[in-house]
């Protein structure tokens, strides 16, 4: 298993979209003045790229 060099924290939301398959996940980096996201997916295919970019 590869190792992430950062640690990172996530939220998730949904909003009333017409589209079910769309959501939110925002990833914030773990350290003092992390408030702003570094990164925000909006549907499963961003997710997974994303994650996929630490392989």
């Amino acid at each position: 298993m590869q190792s992430i060099p950062q640690e990172y924290i996530f939220s998730t939301y949904v909003t009333s979209n017409a589209n079910p398959n769309e959501f939110f996940v925002e990833f914030f980096l773990d350290e003092p003045g992390g408030n702003l996201p570094i990164k925000v997916t909006r549907n499963f295919d961003e997710l997974m790229d994303f994650l996929d970019s630490f392989a």
